[in-house]
């Protein structure tokens, strides 16, 4: 098929579409999903240092109209592991429709020869502000592509030459001051639709500090020789491992792929958040694998912050950005919506949970658990210990916080007992207040020490996965069903057949309404009258709270 430019289309400028396809996995996103993600907006923050147009784009409007990709010059796709169907289907609109350089990066890029063979022209490995930046200065702002030389030059690229797949090694992290330098664009959220009321998340931390090493044995026969460094060594030697064990829980890659936290400063957060407000903007999420990691970088370095326990939350840093967050008259009038995303158990106490009660009352935090039992905790790596689990969500019940507790099922060194273990303590978090039980089946990810572990199994095949799997459905129906007769403000977005879907202001379960179509780009107070399932509730409209939707700035 020949494929025709616009004619009206200016050649002079160089202009860049970016396919969002985060949690769309095949390439159908569910439409009760309510997040936008921050990886698309900080690469397209860099193309705005060299004033490049672009546009971001949700893999479900690009199927809607591929035709779009005739007025662009270059394809960025950000994906996870999980979304590959539909970044390849982002790929072959583009060979249809487009013409120019194909890059795709995120999570995603740890299968960069799945992905080059499949016909991506190069891959952004980790970190990607400074290699974007190095190829647009090396002729990618131009349209083109560097030079094969330039290319093997750039650290974090993987690329093919004369039929083989060259990778150049993990780029470099970036430091805290690069997290203020390179600034997510805050104007193209405005892309999104529905943005106004959805959850953005901001990123606050970056990597992680859990560099303990899981001790079960691998599939390769690497197991833990217990030498201790990863657990009690200095924090610099933490960051390797003498028998090659990649870093933190044995299921995640959060710390290979992003290393140790580093903080985003004060300044740089609230800038953020402003600018995002004043664009219309009303559920803001604190994004980072740890909220509590904030600020305790600073407490080590020059040292990379590689212990997930030691030294305690920096709980001065902390307060000193929420309250600065709280400044913003949109955010102290309610108006605007502020939560933030993970904490781990190990840090949290008396003084933090009074401190997030302070600020973030009625709203939740998420919770890793993963597994029930001690012993098996150890084994996967995890920093924390289900008893810990249950302690940090009776504080920050008592300080007027929601907790949700993630669990994994089909992990390796799972059985029966560690399964009964798991639900004991999920019965116990939920009696202590905890308000939902995520589970989720184990995957193997690239560049983690379970990468070569078969995905675990369906919770219909094996009694172990059943038990956990049947147990949180159980729960969560149980929480819902108190949920019926209860008020809850939330802003409908859209639309599920002849149903409005609304969210939670303050998030909680998806409520779809009838006839609430009408209501969209409102915050509304509903009454749940009905549980649909464990995710899912149906409500009632009783009044209009205020109109939210930005509609001049969502026209493009």
């Amino acid at each position: 098929m020949v494929k025709h430019r616009n004619p009206k289309r200016s050649t002079i400028m160089t202009r860049v579409l970016m396919i969002d396809c985060l949690a769309r996995g095949k390439g159908e996103r569910r439409a009760t999903l309510d997040v936008v993600g921050v990886g698309p907006r900080s690469i397209v923050g860099v193309l705005e240092l060299f004033n490049i147009e672009s546009r971001i784009m949700v893999f479900e409007e690009l199927a809607a109209n591929p035709a779009v990709m005739l007025e662009y010059d270059i394809l960025m796709v950000s994906a996870m592991s999980s979304d590959k169907g539909c970044a390849f289907k982002a790929l072959r609109y583009w060979k249809e429709f487009g013409r120019g350089p194909t890059i795709i990066g995120g999570p995603i890029g740890e299968e960069y020869t799945l992905l080059i063979e499949k016909g991506f022209d190069l891959v952004v490995v980790g970190e990607g502000e400074k290699v974007v930046e190095k190829l647009l200065k090396l002729g990618l702002r131009d349209g083109v592509l560097p030079e094969v030389d330039r290319l093997k030059e750039t650290r974090g690229l993987a690329f093919k030459h004369n039929d083989n797949v060259v990778f150049t090694g993990r780029g470099p992290r970036l430091s805290g001051h690069d997290l203020d330098f390179y600034r997510p664009s805050t104007k193209r959220i405005i892309d999104y639709p529905s943005y106004w009321g959805l959850r953005i998340y901001v990123e606050v931390v970056r990597g992680c500090s859990n560099f303990y090493r899981p001790k079960i044995k691998l599939p390769s026969g690497v197991k833990c020789i217990d030498c201790d460094i990863c657990r009690s060594g200095e924090l610099r030697q933490r960051l390797t491992c003498p028998v090659n064990i990649p870093p933190g829980c044995g299921y995640c890659s959060v710390p290979a792929l992003y290393g140790p936290s580093r903080s985003k400063p004060i300044d740089a957060v609230y800038r953020e958040v402003k600018e995002l407000i004043e664009l219309g903007a009303t559920r803001i999420v604190l994004s980072g694998p740890d909220f509590l990691d904030y600020g305790r970088d600073w407490l080590v370095e020059p040292d990379p912050l590689t212990d997930p326990r030691n030294p305690p939350p920096n709980i001065d840093a902390a307060k000193k950005l929420l309250e600065r967050l709280w400044n913003i008259s949109e955010v102290s009038s309610g108006e605007v919506a502020v939560m933030i995303e993970n904490i781990k158990a190990n840090l949290v106490n008396e003084e933090v949970a009074s401190l997030l009660g302070e600020y973030l009352k009625g709203t939740p935090v998420h919770i890793g658990c993963e597994t029930g039992s001690i012993e098996h905790a150890l084994a996967i790596g995890r920093p924390s210990t289900p008893n810990e689990c249950i302690k940090a969500v009776e504080l920050l019940v008592k300080h007027g916080l929601r907790p949700y507790l993630y669990f994994i099922h089909g992990l390796p060194g799972q059985t029966l007992d560690t399964a009964y273990e798991t639900i004991k303590v999920m019965e116990e978090a939920f009696s202590k207040g905890a308000e939902k039980i995520t589970v989720y089946r184990f995957s193997p990810l690239p560049s983690t020490a379970f990468e070569q572990f078969p995905p675990g199994p369906s919770a219909h095949s094996d009694p172990a996965s059943s038990l956990i799997y049947s147990k949180a459905t159980e729960l969560n129906k149980m929480y819902k069903n108190r949920l019926i007769g209860k008020n809850v403000e939330a802003v409908v977005v859209g639309r599920r057949g002849s149903y409005g879907v609304a969210y939670p202001f303050y998030h909680g379960p998806v409520i779809l309404v009838n006839d609430g179509i009408r209501f969209r780009g409102y915050l509304v107070e509903i009454k749940i009258t009905k549980v649909i399932n464990d995710r899912l509730v149906e409500g009632q409209v009783l009044r209009v709270i205020r109109r939210i939707e930005k509609t001049s700035l969502s026209k493009r």
